[in-house]
C-alpha cells in the first residue's frame, strides 16, 4: 500500500517565499507539479487577493519565471510557473524519491503539503534528502492509502476517489441522472461547494493522466 503524509513546510524550503511574503493574505492552492530534468512547473489557484497586486509580486518573484495565467473565475484564478531553482528545495526531494504532491496549500506563509509515497523505503529516503539538504518539514500524519492505484496512476486524491465513487453509486452519472449534486454532497457529509470542486478536480485529473497523457 502507498503512504500518504502531510506536512508542514516552511516557504522558504517550497514555493512562492517572497510572493508569500508581500501578500500575507493570499490563499494558494498547488494543482500540481510537474517535474521534468532539472525543470519544476508549480500550477496553483489563487484566491484571496487582488490578481493584479498578486501577478506584480509573481512577476519580482526571484524564485520564479515565466508566470502565465490559465484559468480565470470570479474568485480564483490558475497560474503556471517554472521555478527557476536548480536543486535543494521539497519539490526535488519529492522529485528524487519518486513520490507524488497531492494536495499543497498556503495560508499565512506556510505550506501544508499532502503527498503520496509508493513505500517506506522511499519516505525513508525522502527524509535523508531532506536532513542531507537541510530542508525543514514538520510531519502531521501518516497514514496508508487505499487507493494507491487511483493516486499514483490517474492523480485522483483520496478525497477525489471517494467523490467520485460516491457519484457513481448514488446514480448521479446516470442519464438521466438518480440524484443531483446536493445528494452526492449529502452522501459524502461536506458541502454542495466542496463537492463539486473534488469532482471538477478528478475528472481533471483523470482526463489529463488518461486520455491526454496518452496522446
Amino acid at each position: 500500500m502507498g503512504i500518504v503524509t502531510e506536512f508542514e513546510v516552511p516557504a522558504d524550503d517550497f514555493l512562492l517565499a517572497w510572493t508569500l511574503d508581500a501578500l500575507p493574505d493570499v490563499h494558494v492552492e498547488i494543482e500540481r507539479v510537474a517535474v521534468e530534468d532539472d525543470d519544476v512547473t508549480p500550477f496553483f489557484w489563487v484566491s484571496g487577493v487582488d490578481f493584479g497586486e498578486f501577478e506584480a509580486a509573481l512577476a519580482d518573484d526571484p524564485s520564479v519565471r515565466d508566470p502565465r495565467a490559465i484559468e480565470t473565475h470570479d474568485d480564483q484564478r490558475l497560474y503556471q510557473v517554472t521555478w527557476t531553482q536548480s536543486s535543494g528545495g521539497i519539490v526535488y526531494a519529492v522529485s528524487a524519491t519518486g513520490a507524488t504532491v497531492l494536495e499543497a496549500t498556503s495560508d499565512a506563509g506556510d505550506w501544508t503539503v499532502k503527498m503520496l509515497f509508493p513505500d517506506s523505503d522511499d519516505l525513508s529516503e525522502f527524509q535523508d534528502y531532506t536532513a542531507a539538504h537541510d530542508l525543514f518539514f514538520e510531519l502531521k500524519r501518516l497514514t496508508e492509502s487505499a487507493h494507491p492505484e487511483a493516486l499514483g496512476k490517474y492523480g485522483v486524491t483520496d478525497e477525489q476517489y471517494e467523490a467520485l465513487v460516491a457519484a457513481y453509486h448514488t446514480g448521479y452519472f446516470e442519464v438521466p441522472s438518480e440524484t443531483d449534486l446536493q445528494g452526492v454532497a449529502d452522501e459524502l457529509g461536506i458541502s454542495k461547494n466542496a463537492t463539486s470542486a473534488r469532482l471538477k478536480r478528478g475528472y481533471g485529473n483523470l482526463v489529463e493522466n488518461t486520455l491526454i497523457h496518452d496522446e
